[in-house]
């Protein structure tokens, strides 16, 4: 987002130069980049909680993107990843991978800020909990750590990675260089994980799918909809009722055919 804003505000202008004008001058630039309509209204929210904060500094005396209106899509473009695409992906990737695959598909981790941050002392084995840092959302009251089940898909991932990395790693991800380039001072971001990604895709012989990760992300909210209330998979997950409505339940293929009573639902 800041990178946006040194590109298309006025050479040279000042934060206290910047106009309701230049704001909304801002948000045609990023259309007429041809972004998508989420990205956008994204980009305009980090801009004016910038600006917010700025006014409580007392550096501006209003924020110029207040009047700057967007349209968030409601259209969902999470797509459902199937446990056997997960599992071809994992007979043909390491260790290290196939953790950052069973917290992202199995564990619902956000990825690469959550799967990257968890340590094995945030592992309750005689529990079978975990504590997982929550980087993305610890600004926000009352967040910052939440509990999570080790659901049974997961706890055998985590045993042999505990068995190669336990006593070599601080973190499950036995791969520093990931997380010193997707924890920037700008923020997280998903730094060379989707192009290893895109790479084991290839080796699979599988086809990619929308937002890989927030997708794998979106695959188990909607499994764990299915099994538990929607206020407990939202705590264990760390999103809200609205948000896991609006963005992460997915309707599947198995669901018509559920309802249709020709074909089991998957497991």
């Amino acid at each position: 987002m800041v990178a946006n804003l040194k590109e298309y505000m006025p050479e040279g202008i000042r934060i206290n130069q910047i106009t309701a004008g230049h704001a909304k001058e801002f948000h045609e630039k990023l259309k007429a980049r041809g972004m998508a309509t989420t990205t956008i209204h994204k980009r305009i929210q980090f801009a004016r909680q910038f600006m917010h904060d700025a006014v409580d500094w007392k550096i501006i005396e209003e924020n110029p993107f207040l009047k700057v209106k967007t349209q968030k899509s409601s259209v969902k473009v999470n797509e459902f990843v199937p446990r056997e695409v997960v599992d071809k992906l994992m007979k043909k990737t390491n260790p290290v991978w196939q953790v950052i695959l069973g917290l992202s598909r199995y564990g619902g981790l956000r990825t690469p800020s959550e799967t990257l941050s968890l340590r094995w002392e945030d592992i309750d084995w005689e529990m079978n909990r975990m504590s997982i840092p929550e980087p993305k959302v610890e600004h926000h009251e009352g967040r910052g750590i939440r509990s999570c089940p080790i659901f049974p898909e997961l706890r055998p991932i985590l045993d042999e990675a505990f068995e190669i990395f336990g006593d070599k790693s601080e973190y499950l991800v036995a791969a520093p260089q990931y997380r010193a380039a997707a924890n920037t001072s700008m923020g997280w971001k998903n730094s060379n994980l989707r192009t290893e990604m895109t790479r084991l895709l290839r080796r699979a012989g599988v086809s990619g799918w929308p937002r890989l990760f927030h997708s794998m992300r979106a695959s188990r909210q909607t499994e764990l909809q299915r099994e538990f209330p929607l206020h407990v998979v939202c705590s264990w997950l760390g999103n809200s009722p609205r948000i896991a409505q609006q963005s992460y339940l997915l309707v599947t293929e198995d669901d018509f055919a559920k309802a249709a009573g020709v074909a089991k639902v998957m497991v």
